[in-house]
């Protein structure tokens, strides 16, 4: 099975960076208003999405609870830590050693997992 996965953001361009410098995602194409990357098999959407009402829907792209979130599996803790807020990621909390919960620069969360 595979499937694709779409980001909604407000800046395509802080996104790409996030999730390409800091979290090692592959850039494919970027555009003004999407760009497509890949991770192993999969392909990541970025999409901008204005914030305001669309719908029955209202975007605000500060800080949000997602129900849905990645856990990205990284070797090195303390290196994706750094490359991950180098890349404008917010770090939130390290619960465990094993794990850190982050926002991208649009809000969602993101968690790196040390692989053990």
């Amino acid at each position: 099975m595979n499937f694709d996965l779409c980001i909604d953001v407000d800046d395509v361009a802080r996104a790409v960076r996030f999730y390409v410098n800091g979290v090692g995602f592959e850039l494919v194409k970027q555009e003004a208003e999407w760009a497509q990357l890949k991770a192993g098999e999969h392909t990541i959407w970025i999409l901008k999405i204005d914030a305001g009402k669309q719908g029955a829907i209202l975007r605000d792209y500060s800080r949000h609870w997602t129900p849905l979130h990645f856990d990205i599996k990284v070797a090195d803790m303390e290196s994706a830590i750094e490359r991950a807020v180098a890349a404008g990621g917010q770090l939130e909390g390290r619960p465990k050693p094993e794990l850190a919960n982050f926002s991208d620069p649009a809000g969602n969360g993101v968690d790196l997992v040390l692989t053990k």
